[in-house]
């Protein structure tokens, strides 16, 4: 029994760790980037040597036995450990490698921060490539947990312990409108106006709009939505062409305001600014690729 144990390969243990969090072989398999055959096979050895299932179905998903929830969280901190000391034998080189990052972005950061990021890596002549995906909040972890992303880029909220965040930005909230209305010449607008105007919305979650009301802790009543838009460029548009008006995050507002005929005003009553906080998977913390990339993402804050 002894030289089976002496025998298990470590590989194997990250196989496992990565269906746990899953909850499925294909899932792990795209975390890891290997066949959904590789991993069933991989599963199947461990399960051999260690003489038990470690992973049982449940409806559609897999479930650790009690030896499975047993050893999972050595498992893990044993494998914390090494990929401290693999992370130790060198900083990630951006100019020789050519792997593809995966990020959950909105529409919003996407303007923010790919070109930013794009010339940096041109500047340094990398062939680095990116794939940036618009991912709902409520999304968001299984996303990173399964592997479908490496970084993201969201508001403030409650995530599990198999998932690290870090404050990216505080974003202050300010009000677009265009030369339809009345306050475009004026250059400001009080809370009467405001309270006065139609406006148009970009569509969120029911707890994000939640979110973001809540800081709004001058503003008394509600307002007048005309019109709910998917992104933030298209509800500038409709701004830039009509008496509605607009409230977003003031940095992106004053890139749209840049392109179209729109005015950037403070908000005229109290507000609270958005927390938005960088997202990535505890496993892969000292990871020198992930540890680059949330260095190069923090610095386009």
């Amino acid at each position: 029994m002894t030289g089976i144990h002496s025998k298990v390969d470590l590989n194997l243990f990250r196989i496992l760790l990565a269906v746990a969090q899953t909850g499925s072989t294909g899932a792990a398999a795209k975390q890891l980037h290997l066949t959904q055959s590789a991993v069933s096979h991989a599963l199947g050895r461990l399960r051999q040597q260690l003489d038990d299932p470690l992973l049982v179905r449940q409806g559609r998903h897999l479930v650790l036995t009690p030896h499975g929830r047993d050893i999972l969280p050595k498992v893990q901190a044993s494998l914390e450990v090494l990929a401290q000391c693999h992370a130790q034998q060198g900083e990630f080189d951006p100019t020789r490698s050519d792997l593809e990052f995966h990020l959950g972005l909105r529409d919003i950061l996407e303007a923010m921060l790919l070109p930013g990021l794009i010339h940096t890596l041109e500047q340094q002549d990398s062939p680095l490539r990116f794939t940036s995906t618009r991912v709902r909040g409520t999304q968001m972890e299984e996303r990173l947990r399964r592997g479908a992303l490496d970084l993201a880029v969201d508001l403030e909220r409650p995530v599990s312990e198999q998932i690290v965040s870090a404050s990216f930005r505080q974003e202050p909230l300010a009000l677009l409108c265009g030369q339809l209305h009345p306050a475009y010449d004026a250059g400001h607008m009080d809370v009467r106006q405001y309270q006065a105007s139609h406006h148009v919305l970009v569509t969120l979650e029911p707890t994000e709009r939640s979110y973001v009301e809540q800081r709004m802790t001058g503003l008394q009543g509600k307002r007048h939505i005309r019109l709910h838009c998917e992104t933030y460029f298209a509800a500038a548009q409709v701004a830039a062409r009509s008496a509605l008006v607009l409230t977003m995050p003031r940095s992106y507002g004053q890139q749209l305001a840049a392109l179209l005929p729109l005015k950037v005003m403070p908000l005229p009553f109290a507000c609270q600014p958005l927390s938005v906080r960088l997202y990535w998977r505890r496993a892969n913390s000292e990871e020198p690729s992930i540890i680059w990339l949330r260095q190069q993402i923090a610095a386009l804050s």
